[in-house]
């Protein structure tokens, strides 16, 4: 788990984004399967010697840069899975995939900040408390939102992750990023079917921890190429 960096008005930062409706999933595995799909360098990190794995889809809106206004007319879906990892030491988040329903929001990704995603066909909406998310052969989600919970040691050790690590093509960056503490609610009556995993050698559990999220404005600071 890391803390949240300091925040003032004069952080320079690159990008800004509001996340709503991030529903985490995650499931645990042996560290050695995920150690071996990661690229040298990085160190997968454990809570209580497992491994973590999570499927995390979420809507994105008020995309901005600094100096212009939010683009109001630039939403999207995104579709991740992540895992959890040290570089020297600093704890952070690695992306096998970052899919998204954006054409302009996967070339800036790309293309800006070295990320590895791909433009897929997404669905998705909440209505109420009913939250549904599809990825044709990739997942598909339906669960219903349940009431506000206390953020124990392992939901923190999840959520609050304020770097993530990226492989360009002939170095690691880190991007680390600026919001207030996340604040969680149950999830229950879960339907899931996940492939997405398995495009990457995991195998996920009939058992999900899942953990939802209804909005979080985030800043990006400007990603710092790593020795």
């Amino acid at each position: 788990m890391s803390s949240p960096l300091p925040v003032s008005k004069n952080d320079r930062w690159v990008i800004a984004q509001r996340w709503k409706h991030v529903l985490f999933m995650s499931y645990d595995l042996d560290p050695g399967c995920v150690q071996a799909a990661l690229p040298e360098g990085l160190e997968v990190d454990l809570f209580e010697g497992r491994a973590w794995l999570s499927v995390v889809p979420f809507f994105m809106s008020h995309i901005r840069f600094p100096y212009t206004p939010p683009c109001g007319w630039m939403g999207l879906r995104e579709l991740n899975l992540r895992t959890y990892v040290r570089y020297r030491d600093r704890p952070g988040i690695y992306f096998f995939t970052l899919d998204t329903d954006s054409f302009l929001g996967q070339w800036i990704a790309r293309r800006f900040f070295h990320l590895p995603y791909r433009f897929r066909c997404l669905k998705g909406a909440v209505s109420g408390r009913e939250y549904h998310f599809e990825s044709e052969n990739s997942l598909t989600l339906r669960a219903t939102i349940g009431e506000p919970c206390a953020v124990g040691s392992f939901d923190r050790w999840l959520v609050e992750r304020y770097s993530l690590f990226t492989r360009g093509k002939d170095a690691y960056y880190r991007g680390d990023v600026l919001h207030t503490p996340w604040k969680l609610n149950q999830i229950k009556d879960a339907e899931v079917s996940d492939t997405l995993s398995g495009e990457f050698g995991f195998t996920s559990k009939a058992s999900w921890h899942m953990r939802y999220a209804a909005e979080l404005d985030v800043r990006f600071r400007p990603f710092t190429k790593l020795l």
